[in-house]
Parts: structure tokens; sequence; C-alpha cells
């Protein structure tokens, strides 16, 4: 027996997104085909293999050329995107998957129920968040357009999970599953196709002119909806310093922006040929701190860290004032957040406290490494920030400075730093199941596994209260602050930015390019 049409959950979210939508957007015989477009972003992807990194940078790409089974909307509502409906069993153990027909990949290929088993098998081995498919046990093809997947365990949240545009569970060629990281060709389903990728300068795609949009929905919506592409390239080009993004936009050499430095938004707001779209909160910014490794590996110490940073100085700096005090792991006014929980251990700006924590932790004055990048403004200057204020309390601090991909590298090693900054956007957004796989698994990012946080995910994942599982993630974010595994500094906002001439722009958690057009 089976239960919960999924497509009767979405249907109000979608068509109510759709009136809006319809509401706002352009007249038909306004839209142009064709042209050229380039988008500025901060940092290169560190990979393009879209399941296997988390990177924003990534996404940006990888979310114009692959395509998931559900995605998420415009507010994170799920929404079927190569599904057509879905349904699950009285005891959330089964999830069973009807395709649309007739979608394509970029090699002309029709996409049936044996690519996505293929490319779900290859998620669950080396994808970046690989431990949301963990209770997977089985996965049959009743029908060439038809997946049912098992389940070990009740997982009522399973739609939630394979929604995830964090590092998506995309669909690709069967043929193409049983590679590793990185040696995949870039085959998906999406509006645009890979084209080329110039290391350290840009990646361009193209419009597939096989794409097959989502007719279920009149426009854009969110990652998913009615996808329409207008252009005939998009390229990407890697622009590190936010100042020459911004004079690339005003020239007309760039015509979108990922991210536009407050700075620089403050000055172009004069500016009729630009649009800026301010979109807050954004992200969290966040120190995490290595649990396995020198000073950092004593709890005392980590709590000696978190006492002794001031976030508003921090934040007020970082952001050039585009921020927010928030200490949640989740934004206020969504489902998970937590009240007040951990409130206490948040801002704390004491030195006098710090000071004794190091006592008590027995620090010796041994070297406490920080790692930041020279790609995000926000991290770097978070770190110089707080490298001052725990040198204050005598912490001896080492600032390495390295750009994003070698940064990635050197903190996924369990040795090596004690802390380094990132800012987090589309987990906290999409709800509580992604912004746990940062402290949980094999591949956590504290470089500790907790059993602790184990089982408050484990709850998270199975139980069929929703209070329960509120509760559970409200333990959770208790355990994250008393251990100080990572130190939530606060949300921060951000500007995007177009040429004036680009139209029906809407700012998202990435700089879309289908249904915009030029003027």
């Amino acid at each position: 027996m089976m239960k919960r049409k999924f497509d009767q959950r979405w249907f109000g979210i979608a068509t109510a997104s759709a009136v809006a939508l319809l509401a706002t957007s352009c007249p038909a015989a306004a839209q142009q085909r064709g042209g050229d477009i380039t988008v500025a972003q901060q940092a290169q992807p560190p990979s393009l293999d879209a399941m296997t990194t988390f990177a924003q940078a990534a996404r940006n790409i990888t979310m114009h050329v692959f395509e998931t089974l559900y995605t998420r909307g415009e507010t994170g509502a799920v929404i079927p995107e190569l599904a057509a409906d879905s349904s699950a069993s009285p005891d959330d153990k089964t999830f069973t998957f009807h395709l649309r027909k007739g979608v394509k990949f970029h090699n002309g290929k029709e996409m049936t129920g044996v690519d996505v088993k293929a490319s779900l098998e290859r998620y669950a081995r080396i994808g970046a968040s690989a431990q949301l498919l963990a209770t997977i046990s089985g996965i049959d093809l009743p029908d060439p357009y038809t997946v049912v997947v098992h389940l070990s365990q009740p997982v009522p949240g399973f739609l939630d999970e394979i929604s995830t545009p964090r590092a998506p569970m995309v669909v690709i060629p069967a043929e193409e599953a049983g590679k590793e990281p990185n040696k995949i060709a870039l085959i998906g389903t999406g509006p645009y196709q890979f084209v080329e990728y110039k290391p350290d300068s840009y990646v361009k795609l193209k419009r597939f002119d096989g794409y097959v949009p989502d007719a279920r929905f009149p426009d854009r919506d969110g990652f998913g909806g009615k996808k329409t592409p207008y252009f005939d390239t998009v390229t990407f080009r890697f622009m590190p310093e936010s100042g020459a993004r911004a004079a690339a936009l005003q020239t007309g050499e760039v015509q979108a922006l990922e991210q536009l430095a407050v700075t620089d938004a403050d000055r172009l707001k004069s500016d009729p040929s630009v649009k800026l779209y301010e979109m807050m909160p954004w992200a969290f910014q966040v120190f995490f701190l290595n649990a396995n490794d020198g000073p950092t590996k004593n709890v005392k110490f980590r709590q000696a860290v978190n006492a002794a940073l001031g976030n508003e100085e921090i934040m007020a700096i970082a952001t050039d004032g585009l921020f927010r005090l928030t200490h949640g792991w989740q934004h206020p006014g969504t489902e998970y957040f937590a009240g007040d929980v951990g409130k206490d251990k948040y801002n704390l700006n004491n030195p006098e406290l710090a000071k004794q924590l190091l006592k008590e932790a027995g620090y010796k004055g041994e070297p406490f490494t920080l790692v930041t990048d020279n790609s995000f403004k926000n991290d770097n200057d978070a770190s110089v920030v707080a490298s001052q204020q725990l040198q204050a309390v005598g912490i001896n601090v080492k600032l390495q400075v390295a750009d994003w991909p070698t940064s990635i590298a050197m903190r996924q090693k369990p040795t090596g730093w004690n802390m380094f900054p990132i800012f987090i956007g589309v987990e906290p957004w999409e709800g509580p199941y992604s912004t746990t796989t940062f402290f949980t698994g094999k591949e956590n990012w504290q470089q500790h596994q907790d059993e602790a946080l184990e089982a408050d995910v484990a709850k998270l994942n199975s139980s069929p209260s929703l209070d329960d599982r509120k509760a559970a993630f409200a333990a959770f974010q208790q355990r994250v602050i008393d251990q100080a595994y990572a130190i939530k500094l606060g949300d921060l906002g951000i500007y995007q930015a177009a040429r004036a001439n680009v139209a029906n722009y809407k700012p998202f958690r990435i700089p879309r390019m289908w249904d915009v057009w030029y003027k």
C-alpha cells in the first residue's frame, strides 16, 4: 500500500509560485532568443562533477547542466523535476518514483530508470553527502519509467534529502555512473550543456536545443519549474577581486555578477546601466574547528576560542555592514528553528572567560593554524579580525592564506589546521538535513565523529513525529554549540547584479541564466 502522492503536496505551492511569477514576468513577445552572456563569479569550481562537491562556485554552473529527481522551488519547498510524481509506503521505507517521459540527455539519449538507479548508486558511493543515502537497501525497476527505492529504516524526510542542491543528486547516463570522481563526461539533462572548462579563467556552456521543459509549470520555480534557455551561450568567468567584477559589469565586459561587494553596490546604486538585487539572509558566516589535531582537540580550548570572539566586530568588518546577529543553525521563523537553544554561548566576547578556559585546557602556546582563502573577502576579513581577537587572549595564531581550491584541500585533511572560515548558504536555506551533514558521517568537518550527534541525526531522519524531529535537531544544535565544533558568527547578506538590459532576472541561490534574455 502506498500513501502521500507527492504531486499533491507540491501542487499548491507550485501554483502559488507560478501566479506570483506570472504577475511579474515580461510579455512573451518581449522574450528574445539568442545572444551570449558572461557571468562573473568569485572563485573557480573545485570540480564540475556535481555529485562530489558542495562548493557554490560549482553549483552556479552545474545546476545549469544537470537535474535531479526532486529539487527545491523558490522558497525552498520540495518540488519534482525529473520525477513525474512519487509515493511512499505507510512505513516510509519504500519510495516509488514515476519518471517524466521523453527527457533527453545532452548526448541525445532518453533518460530512463536505468540511469536514475545508476546515478543514485554512484552518489551513495562517492557523493559529497553520501550519508543521506546510507539507508538505501535496494532499488528496483519495474519498468523503464518507474524506480522503487527500498530503505533499511523509515526516513520520513527522504524527499527532502534527495532534493538537496548542496551537492545535488544529479541524474547522469548510466554508462558514466561507474566512473570515479571527476572522470565523467559532463552530460546532463539541463537547459545548457557543457562546452569548455579553462582552469583559472572560465567555463562555457551552450543552449541545449533538445531540452525538454517541464510543462507542469508555467515558469521557472527555484532550481526547477519550466526552464527556458534563451541565450546561445553562457560563460562563467572567475574573477576573485571584487573591484574588478564591479568594473567589468559597468563597462559591459560581463553582464551579471554572482556577488557584488557592499561597497561597490553603494557606489553603483545610481548607475542606470546596472540593476542591484539584495538578498538577506544569504548565508551563515562560520568558523569550523578541528577536533582531531593540536590544541583544538581539547574541548576547553575550543570553548576558549568561542569565548574570545566578538561576533559583531567580525561580522561588521567581514560584510561591510550587511549582516544580522543570530545564533541558530536554522533561520528564525523556519520550521526547525530551535529558539534560544545555545544562545547563552553566542557572541560572548569575553576575554577573561577565554583566558580561564585556556588555563583549564592546559594550553602552553602551541601554534593555532587558521587556514583562510583569498577568493572570498568575507572569509579573509573574518579570519584577520578573529586572529587579532584570539592573539589578544594569548593564542599563538598562525594565519595561512591560500587560494580557494587549496584551502579546501587543506581543511579536508585530518591534521595540519585548527580552524577555517566559510559561509554556508544553501544548507540552512533548504532545512536541517543538509546542515547536519557537516557534522556527521566519516567525512565530517570537525574531523571527529561524535556518537551523540549521530544519534540526534538518526532521530531526525527516522522519527515519524515532526515534534520529535524538531527536538532531535534542537539537541543536535545544543551539542554542536556545547562542543564548539563550529562557531556561528552570524548571518550575512549579499548583492547580486546584472546589466539593465538583462530582462527578467530574479535573484536566487545561483545566478540562473534560464528564463532570462536581453531586452
